[in-house]
């Protein structure tokens, strides 16, 4: 990790990594933080935070670009890269949801509500209110589980198909809800319990 803070924080980046991989486990678990998380781990040293932050934004905006130029797929590999970085590291279960035309054509993504370390709280309105912003037919859910075990819970289960229900009853299908798990993405839809 030195090796990678090394370009943002000169001769500090041996300090700079213990003190993140100490604080947070890991790369992928500081690269998930919030600003005021990583300024902490830092201590303080808010020129590094504000640099690592920027660079994760460079990187997040280069993984979105690549899936927004074609329609989206449940099953391409850049998708999931894409699910995996922006909320596959966190220490806590956040929902996302992605929106799309009647073809499966990219509008927009946002992380719709986060939770605890073992359920996240749905905001229906905001999942809602923002698919009628962007013009939605379609929404794509996925959200992360730290245990990183992709098993969909019941709990699970039952938000899924109650989301599905409210989604049709105003004329946007819930296409899949994905369930990211350390490196493996489980598809609700393909598994049936969609």
């Amino acid at each position: 990790m030195a090796n990678l803070l090394e370009p943002f924080a000169g001769g500090l980046a041996e300090v700079a990594a213990d003190r993140l991989i100490r604080h947070f486990g890991g790369l992928g678990r500081a690269l998930a933080v919030t600003p005021e998380q990583l300024l902490g781990a830092l201590a303080g040293d808010r020129r590094l935070a504000e640099a690592i932050v920027a660079a994760r934004t460079l990187f997040e905006a280069g993984l979105r670009e690549r899936i927004s130029h074609a329609p989206v797929s449940i099953g391409d590999p850049a998708f999931h890269e894409y699910l995996r970085f922006i909320i596959g590291k966190s220490s806590t279960e956040c929902l996302h949801a992605t929106f799309v035309t009647c073809n499966w054509g990219y509008l927009a993504d946002e992380q719709i509500a986060s939770g605890t370390t073992a359920q996240v709280e749905t905001n229906m309105r905001r999942l809602l209110g923002r698919a009628f912003d962007v013009g939605a037919h379609g929404i794509i859910l996925a959200h992360n589980h730290p245990s990183l075990s992709a098993e969909p819970s019941v709990e699970d289960i039952e938000l899924t198909r109650t989301i599905a229900q409210l989604t049709k009853s105003v004329g946007i299908r819930l296409l899949d809800h994905l369930i990211v798990g350390g490196q493996e993405i489980v598809s609700m839809r393909q598994r049936g319990l969609l």
